[in-house]
């Protein structure tokens, strides 16, 4: 790709020859050749480019290269989209050939739409339909009566369970497990009752699906249950990180982040464009209101509003869990004031005695 094709597609200024062929990004230290396209939108990255073998880059104006050591700027006004835009101009996808491989199992009766890929011993169940365009890789298991949108692209080992919904140009990375089972049992698994000799605990089975909607990410080794009743919803534009739980009758809303180790309890409704960090828990039918934020390793027992920023376990708005963390911290000092205080008035009412 040419430069000049590179700064268009970033709307970025160029400077210098449009007609270098670019084959590779790299860090500025790690470029090996011409070729490279030096990536310098960071003050260290822009410091390197001086014993860079790279001879284009792409930098910003708050980080601009050194005068006369390229043959070629870019310059750009946001580094993040930047980066967005170059890696998906330069990701190749994972390698598949088009067609069915000869080692899939089709159902007579499944639907396909055109130019897609069937990777080897990939099954298609009954009645499912797939795409236009869509890649599934290999060893991929899709069950009855399952809809898969076109343009997406579903990674080994994935397990899509009947009846799912899956929307356009998804993309469902390795071993995920979609329309698993929920976990629902009679009596209430919390009763104190549960485990008394005698009292059996019976499953409640999961008639309903899973439904998902478009331009969705979900990552490796995730698992969404379906719901009892209805659908376990996950709303268009959401992403969703590895080894992630998502439990029956949850919904999510549109655009919202799910950082890796999130467990999403049963019944949970979660708003538009919020965002979950690292390792947060959520209990059962809790209510997440749009554009919140929790905080990374929290525990969320009680409903959030919309737009709150919460942390801590259990989860509070943000300033309070500080408050609260800054007591503690005091705890020690308040502790030694208080043995303190304590002797010396045993010794005064000692000396009053006397």
């Amino acid at each position: 790709m040419l430069t000049k094709d590179i700064a268009q597609a970033l709307s970025g200024r160029l400077e210098g020859d449009g007609a270098i062929e670019i084959e590779r990004l790299a860090h500025p230290s790690r470029a090996e050749r011409s070729s490279d396209l030096a990536l310098a939108m960071s003050g260290a990255a822009a410091a390197a480019l001086p014993g860079s073998k790279a001879v284009a880059a792409v930098v910003t104006a708050k980080y601009p290269a050194p005068a006369g050591t390229l043959k070629a700027v870019i310059t750009v006004d946001e580094p993040r989209m930047a980066l967005a835009r170059l890696t998906a101009v330069f990701d190749p996808g994972p390698a598949h050939a088009p067609g069915i491989h000869p080692t899939a199992v089709i159902a007579p009766d499944a639907v396909l739409g055109a130019e897609i890929s069937i990777g080897p011993c990939a099954v298609v169940g009954p009645r499912s339909r797939i795409g236009d365009g869509t890649v599934v890789l290999s060893h991929v298991s899709i069950g009855a009566d399952v809809t898969i949108g076109g343009r997406g692209l579903i990674h080994p080992g994935v397990r899509i369970g009947d009846r799912v919904t899956v929307g356009e140009r998804v993309i469902i990375h390795a071993n995920v497990v979609i329309g698993s089972d929920g976990f629902s049992y009679a009596p209430d698994l919390n009763s104190p009752q549960t485990f008394v000799p005698g009292v059996t605990v019976t499953r409640v089975h999961s008639l309903g699906s899973v439904e998902i909607g478009d331009d969705v990410e979900i990552g490796a080794c995730t698992t969404v249950d379906r719901s009892t009743l209805e659908s376990t919803r996950i709303g268009s534009g959401t992403k969703i990180d590895n080894h992630v739980h998502i439990g029956h009758n949850v919904a999510i809303g549109d655009s919202c982040i799910v950082a890796g180790m999130v467990g999403i309890s049963g019944s949970v409704i979660i708003g538009d464009r919020v965002r979950l960090a690292g390792g947060v828990g959520i209990g059962d039918h809790v209510k997440i209101g749009e554009a919140a934020v929790v905080a990374a390793g929290s525990g969320v027992a009680s409903n959030v509003e919309a737009g709150t920023f919460v942390s801590g376990y259990p989860a509070l708005p943000h300033a309070r869990s500080l408050e609260n963390f800054q007591y503690l911290m005091r705890q020690k000092k308040l502790h030694a004031r208080v043995d303190d205080i304590s002797s010396r008035l045993a010794a005064l009412e000692e000396s009053t005695r006397k």
